[in-house]
């Protein structure tokens, strides 16, 4: 077990040893801070302050540690997520100064070469893939024992967080967003990878509006007919409360139409603030293979019952009776991105980069008359408000005149 440090020297020591900061910037720093405080906890802080040390690495160094701030040319500087196989980082780049997500893999998990064999197929799966719906992988690599992949790295929330803050969605806002997925995923399975894990932990909402797919981790070229959906260690690929039921059956039978269940349930969620099915685990297991999904608009009324059918036959229960194609996803949804929400305001967005982004995955499908009327509806709320805004004017003005003609005919009345 580490000592904590004690003292401001045992802090310096410490940070030199982890190779956190160059040479040049903590000489910096000590030449401007002057004196530093004696106690190891106030120095930390002042080396926060200063940019030399983030608080995930400062706590790290008060309890003595000086090892796993580095992996190959990446400092590690904060942890942003766990889950499946790996645990996430914000790292940046030595001497290029990028900042990367580094996905790696446990050192007790590496022990198990199933494991590392799934790890790898993640990287390789998501290096086929070029989207901008899709997360982008640079380099998958093993610094001393320690495998990791470097992945792009977003700014932004994922919809679970989303949901958990702000309870469900906006139509048009959900809409928007499963329309993104929809996007990435058309690219993904045109080069014969399937997710096989979408749900909202794994959807990333960027600061400009564009969702990007997270996580290959259960990823499969399902084409492959020797690689496809098994499970993994005796247990079940997929999360329970989105998992197809193929996916539960007969994971062998699998293929990218189990994306689109997925993706149904997801967008139910966001619709609803709910999954489908709730209950113990086993509970949802069997409800996603034996019982019907109460239709969304059952739940919130704002749901158009046409876009909740679109949602039901997402989740249908044979895959022959869904979707076939992410493609055919982006089209059906696209009429409802601009549906108003209960103030009557449009709540969805698509941005610019997205809704090129929506052409071009439709391939020979025929979406411009869907965007244009998704466009001529947002005219006609825009147009609709302006009325309103009229109305609620003309309205005011009328009180005022009426207000103003009685006190005159009480001035008239009583002057006489």
């Amino acid at each position: 077990m580490p000592e904590p440090p004690r003292t401001s020297d045992a802090v310096l020591a410490l940070v030199r040893r982890a190779e956190i900061a160059d040479d040049d910037a903590l000489a910096g720093f000590l030449t401007q801070s002057g004196t530093l405080p004696p106690t190891a906890s106030d120095t930390a802080t002042r080396l926060i302050q200063a940019g030399i040390l983030t608080p995930f690495q400062a706590r790290l160094i008060l309890q003595g540690k000086h090892k796993g701030f580095k992996l190959g040319p990446y400092r590690i500087l904060n942890q942003i997520g766990a889950g499946g196989i790996g645990i996430v980082y914000l790292a940046e780049h030595a001497a290029l100064r990028r900042r990367v997500a580094l996905k790696v893999l446990p050192v007790k998990q590496a022990r198990d070469q199933s494991n590392v064999d799934r790890f790898y197929k993640e990287a390789r799966a998501a290096a086929t893939l070029d989207h901008p719906n899709i997360v982008h992988a640079y380099d998958v690599a093993c610094d001393k024992g320690t495998h990791f992949l470097v992945l792009e790295y977003i700014d932004g929330d994922t919809l679970d967080r989303l949901l958990a803050s702000r309870g469900r969605l906006p139509v048009g806002e959900a809409v928007s967003y499963a329309v993104q997925v929809a996007a990435g995923l058309q690219h993904a399975h045109g080069k014969g990878v399937a997710h096989r894990d979408i749900k909202p932990a794994n959807l990333l909402v960027g600061r400009d509006g564009i969702v990007k797919v997270l996580d290959l981790g259960l990823a499969e070229f399902f084409e492959d007919s020797g690689t496809r959906l098994e499970r993994h260690n005796g247990g079940v690929m997929g999360t329970t409360d989105y998992v197809a039921p193929e996916q539960l059956r007969d994971c062998a039978a699998a293929d990218h139409r189990a994306d689109i269940y997925n993706l149904g349930a997801t967008l139910y969620h966001l619709l609803t603030g709910r999954p489908p099915f709730i209950g113990t685990t086993a509970a949802k297991m069997i409800a996603h293979q034996l019982s019907a999904v109460p239709l969304a608009h059952d739940h919130c009324g704002d749901v158009p019952k046409a876009l909740s059918h679109v949602v039901e036959k997402m989740l249908a229960k044979n895959p022959d009776a869904r979707y076939q194609t992410a493609a055919e996803v982006v089209q059906v949804l696209l009429p409802f991105v601009d549906t108003p929400d209960r103030n009557g305001r449009a709540s969805g967005n698509l941005p610019p980069l997205a809704a090129v982004l929506v052409q071009e995955s439709t391939g020979g499908l025929e979406v411009a008359p869907a965007l244009e009327d998704a466009i001529t509806l947002a005219d006609a709320l825009a147009q609709a408000q302006r009325w309103k805004r009229r109305a609620i004017a003309g309205m005011g003005a009328a009180a005022v005149f009426a207000t103003a003609t009685v006190a005159l005919a009480f001035v008239v009345c009583f002057g006489k």
